[in-house]
């Protein structure tokens, strides 16, 4: 795709501009190309930064949603000039903050931020007021003397010292620049340079610098960006801006985008949600700053970020919210929630397309349109700032169409997550191997998570507010969704902080072919109990077929497999099965006798495809953010939830499961899972798992070693979708250990003569069958699509 800057008039000062002008401004012709940078081309930069944090040159008077947009920017500057110390001598800026703890310093600078926010924003109740930039410029050097400055050290974690406070200082410099004297600039500029001299590395040098990458690398380069044009260094923003390149280059490992579209951050921790969406905001907003001017983004390999935009933010955005399957501890943070999240990317995106080609913008516009319109539940101008206000407003009075979420699957091998949208529903799965952490805790923020990568399946339907209303603060995170679990009791924090410790299991992996897909996990459980299992899903266009086997466990306590753990808010759902309603009322616990299936009101069905035992559970469970993150509320909440188990008893031997989950479905379609008429299971032990999908003639298959599953057959670790339609037979296969570099397929009954499509070797084994031979090597488990002809 190519870039284009259309030539606009720099934006400057603070009158209103029409809402179609709107921060066009940002990717500006490069007027200043032929002239080396000075006084006036800073200055040109700092207010294109003041227009983008205020939005100053777009509120437009009378409009409900800015007039929203500016309320909520009064109401925490009230809130921060309420806190704010006023006694003499203090030691802290604000009453209930303390500058001797980092995490509160950086806090104390980001109100400090905020109100000069509020300040240089016009229409706002402290626009221009002297007493409260008064108040700002003393808090500014005070919290200057007392803990930043350039003869402190680093005490506590190093993103207080290095992000959290360079980029709320340097936004300050900049948006009272003209109030700041060159002796106030001066200091604030060698404070942060003290603790970022190069922001192409982090650390302290006692704690042993190291090469910064991913989202870390953008807010340290934004930090000394945004300080260079409060102190006019020219070179220290080009070393910054040249920094930037190396977070879209293509990895192999570690952190940073890799050709699937996973998106790692911490080496093993999948963060396309968080990271990532720092990631995205801070370039949007860099490339918007710099876009025409002497230090624009001019590497092409730049491209490869604006392909991540389809490439792996889009696909993880469900009715505008990130997936919670890939924000890792972030999902433990009461104001950090999905859609918060999500809108952060839609305003990116938005940001972005601004300077795309004219039909790379209409996708990407039709995207964020229709994620913007299925958003009831959180809609985004419901607590937006001005610039996102602004952005949003835009796009809505193009009357571009909202765009549907494609149906079918995408697969991120790299980080062992996958995605299923099918009619009215999504499905996330969530998984871990010996390249991906069980999950990562770290901060005081999500000790308990260690079970969501243990196969978790979030099923989204059109209760949009399932994991955004007060999920993870009431949930038992012993009975996630999809996850098989030991239950013997665990320690916060166990397998470590930050991800340090990945299983080494067999693998997990995935492949897909049309609406069917593959997946599997080798389970090996956290916290060293010695539970292990093979869990596959197999999943079409209506159900997902969940099976198990091989399920054992060295501690000699019980084993679960959690069907479902539905949040059903302060709703009593019913729940139906053969014989009539169950569980009826809070507390309540039972057995599942007859009929094996059960109909959940509001969400769909559950059909059991063994005789195991099937638990539901319906209770009210009470739970506090700061139960799962230090920095969480102490207020008490109550859901109401529907749990479904299967219990494999005490120390299970070669346990299994097999059962389908279909989102939507009635109870008369609940009732009818269990006739096999869509569906058989072809083999389910510790050698292959492998279903039948009939509608579709097609087959999908996991192997944990060599064998058969029906008619199919794989020299080794293999996920396999066929088809048969007449002469044709199209497979879609990838081999999940990604070490491998050949996999040889005993194929379907028939005579394979010729290969239309992909590639491979066919031949013929001692048993007369035709077999097809793939290369594998360097597909880093990502699919490979062969079609064959009789």
């Amino acid at each position: 795709m190519s870039l284009q800057f259309p030539r606009r008039t720099l934006l400057q000062g603070a009158g209103a501009l029409s809402l179609a002008a709107m921060v066009s401004s940002m990717f500006a012709q490069n007027a200043w190309a032929d002239a080396e940078p000075g006084a006036a081309e800073f200055a040109a930069l700092r207010n294109r930064w003041v227009d983008q944090i205020t939005g100053r040159n777009v509120i437009q008077a009378g409009d409900s949603d800015f007039a929203k947009a500016i309320t909520a920017l009064n109401n925490k500057a009230a809130d921060s000039l309420a806190k704010l110390n006023t006694s003499s001598g203090r030691t802290s800026v604000f009453t209930d903050l303390s500058l001797a703890k980092d995490a509160e310093m950086v806090t104390t600078y980001t109100r400090l931020s905020q109100l000069a926010t509020a300040w240089a924003t016009p229409t706002a109740a402290v626009f221009g007021d002297a007493s409260v930039l008064a108040a700002i410029k003393a808090g500014l050097a005070d919290a200057n003397t007392l803990c930043y400055n350039d003869r402190k050290e680093e005490v506590g974690n190093w993103w207080s010292w290095e992000i959290g406070v360079p980029r709320a200082l340097a936004d300050a410099m900049v948006l009272l620049h003209a109030e700041l004297s060159a002796e106030e600039r001066t200091a604030y500029c060698a404070a942060i340079d003290h603790f970022v001299p190069d922001p192409w590395l982090q650390f302290p040098p006692k704690r042993g610098k190291i090469t910064s990458v991913g989202a870390n690398r953008v807010d340290l380069c934004q930090g000394i960006i945004i300080r260079s044009l409060a102190g006019e260094d020219a070179a220290k923003l080009n070393h910054a801006v040249a920094g930037l390149s190396q977070v879209w280059q293509y990895v192999t490992s570690g952190d940073g985008i890799f050709r699937d579209g996973s998106f790692i951050q911490h080496s093993t921790t999948p963060y396309t949600g968080s990271y990532g969406v720092v990631l995205l905001t801070g370039l949007s907003k860099l490339f918007s700053l710099l876009g025409g001017s002497a230090f624009e983004v001019s590497d092409p390999t730049r491209s490869i970020f604006f392909d991540a935009v389809e490439g792996s933010f889009a696909p993880v955005m469900i009715n505008g919210a990130m997936a919670d399957s890939v924000r890792g501890r972030s999902i433990s943070r009461e104001a950090n929630t999905g859609y918060d999240l999500g809108a952060s990317a839609i305003e990116a995106i938005l940001l972005l397309a601004r300077a795309m080609d004219p039909a790379t913008a209409g996708r990407w516009r039709g995207l964020c349109a229709g994620w913007i319109a299925r958003n009831t539940y959180r809609p985004i101008l419901g607590s937006a700032s001005v610039p996102r206000t602004a952005l949003v407003k835009e796009l809505l009075a193009t009357g571009v169409a909202p765009v549907a979420e494609p149906a079918g699957h995408k697969l991120f091998p790299a980080m062992d997550r996958t995605m299923h949208r099918g009619p009215g529903w999504a499905l996330s799965l969530s998984m871990s191997s010996n390249r991906i952490a069980w999950y990562e805790c770290g901060n005081g923020e999500n000790n308990r998570g260690y079970h969501t990568g243990s196969g978790m399946t979030y099923f989204y339907t059109s209760d949009l507010g399932q994991y955004d209303d007060a999920f993870w603060a009431t949930a038992n995170y012993n009975r996630l969704p999809g996850t098989t679990v030991d239950t013997t009791p665990l320690p916060d924090k166990v397998e470590g902080e930050w991800g340090a410790a990945v299983p080494a299991n067999e693998w997990s992996g995935a492949t897909a072919l049309g609406e069917v897909a593959a997946v599997g996990q080798h389970l090996l459980g956290p916290g060293r109990t010695g539970l292990t299992a093979r869990k596959s899903w197999f999943v079409s266009g209506d159900v997902t077929v969940c099976l198990g086997a091989d399920i054992s466990t060295a501690s000699g306590a019980r084993v679960e497999t959690i069907v479902d753990h539905r949040n059903l808010h302060q709703g009593s759902n019913t729940l139906t099965t053969a014989s009539g309603t169950i569980a009826g009322s809070a507390g309540s616990a039972e057995v599942l006798g007859d009929g094996r299936w059960v109909h959940l009101e509001g969400f769909g069905g559950y059909a059991l495809l063994d005789d195991a035992p099937l638990h539901v559970l319906r209770e009210t469970r009470s739970g506090s953010w700061s139960g799962v993150n230090i920095n969480g509320t102490a207020t008490v909440h109550q859901r109401n939830f529907a749990t479904l188990y299967l219990d494999h008893g005490a120390g299970p031997v070669a346990g299994s499961y097999a059962y389908v989950v279909a989102p939507g479905a009635s109870v008369d379609l609940t009732r009818k899972l269990l006739r096999g008429n869509k569906y058989r299971v072809i083999r389910n032990d510790a050698t292959a798992q492998s279903v039948e999908f009939k509608p579709g003639k097609t087959t999908a298959a996991t192997f944990w070693k060599p064998g058969m599953a029906g008619e199919l057959g794989a020299s080794g670790p293999a996920c396999v979708v066929f088809s048969r339609h007449g002469n044709e037979l199209s497979l879609a296969v990838s081999e999940p250990t990604q070490k491998a570099s050949g996999l040889t397929l005993t194929l379907p009954e028939g005579t394979w003569s010729s290969l239309l499509e992909g590639e491979g070797t066919l031949g013929t084994d001692a048993e007369g069958r035709s077999t097809l031979t793939i290369d594998t090597a360097g597909l880093s488990g990502q699919t490979r699509l062969v079609k064959l002809r009789r």
